[in-house]
Order: structure tokens, then C-alpha cells, then sequence
């Protein structure tokens, strides 16, 4: 990775690339994760370059302090790239370094068969009573999953969800 390279190239770059998370640690490549296979971005990341990675994120993320990783070692909050995307940011240390995972959130909502979410999966929107549990591994679209019902609740249906 070359020192030039800043916060947001990387952003811009992850998130044209439909990245669904980024991985800031020292002692490896910047690494992106795409349909689920990790891709290593550039040289490995000595804990200097973590460190100005990690606090250009904070910059971005203003006026969230980095004073909370710094006091705890860690910290999670989010925010967004206008015109570019949402990211919700983990960091972290790690062995005396900074580090972060930070999720790519889209602005737009992919369509279900785009994400080949089974119709019978999407068909659970038409419940209106029950209990729907969607469970997974991290990265494995529940969340995605879930907003993807929760659209097509709002675009078919006047009821109130909770």
C-alpha cells in the first residue's frame, strides 16, 4: 500500500469494488472482503500506517472522538461517505496497534433475487403474526436480509412494524 493511499481512496476503492468489509491490521495487506473471499490489497500495513488509517476514519467520522479507543482499545460507531456509501467502523487494538473492520453499508437497497434470497424467504413478509427468526455467521446478509422484508413490507402494506 503506498503511504499516499488516504481513508478515502480506500473507501471509494472497497466500496466500487462491492466490498462488504475492509480489514485495517498491522502486519498485513489493507484487505477487502467480496462474495465472501478475502482480496489483499498492496504491501503489508506497519503499525504507523494502521495508526493513520485508523485516525483519518476518525476524521471522517467527526465529531466522533478517538479518545474512546484510545482510553478502552476499542470502540464501534458509523458514517457515512456522501454520494459514496455508509460504513460502520469497529477498531480496535491489537499488539500495541490500531486496527479496524469496518462494514460497507449501500445506500441503495439490492433487490432480493439480485442477492438470491429464495421467494419463500421473502414470502415470510406476508406473515402478520409469529415470530420470524433469521439467524447466520457474521457477513452472511442477515441484516440485508431483513431490511430486504422490511422494504417490501413498506411497499405493499400500510401496517405498522415493530
Amino acid at each position: 500500500m503506498s503511504e499516499t493511499l488516504d481513508a478515502v481512496s480506500f473507501l471509494t476503492e472497497a466500496t466500487q469494488a462491492k466490498a462488504s468489509d475492509i480489514f485495517i491490521v498491522a502486519g498485513l495487506p489493507l484487505s477487502y472482503k467480496i462474495n465472501g473471499i478475502l482480496h489483499q490489497v498492496g504491501e503489508r500495513l506497519m503499525p504507523d500506517s494502521t495508526s493513520r488509517l485508523v485516525h483519518e476514519i476518525y476524521e471522517l467520522a467527526k465529531p466522533r472522538s478517538i479518545d474512546l479507543l484510545l482510553q478502552r482499545g476499542d470502540d464501534d460507531f458509523s458514517f457515512s461517505i456522501p454520494g459514496l456509501s455508509r460504513y460502520r467502523v469497529s477498531t480496535y487494538k491489537q499488539r500495541g496497534s490500531l486496527a479496524a473492520v469496518i462494514r460497507v453499508i449501500t445506500f441503495e437497497l439490492p433487490k432480493p433475487d439480485e442477492l438470491g434470497i429464495p421467494d419463500t424467504v421473502v414470502q415470510l413478509s406476508d406473515y402478520t403474526k409469529g415470530l420470524v427468526l433469521v439467524t447466520g455467521p457474521a457477513g452472511s446478509g442477515k441484516s440485508t436480509t431483513l431490511a430486504c422484508l422490511v422494504d417490501r413490507i413498506n411497499s405493499t402494506k400500510s401496517d405498522h412494524i415493530i
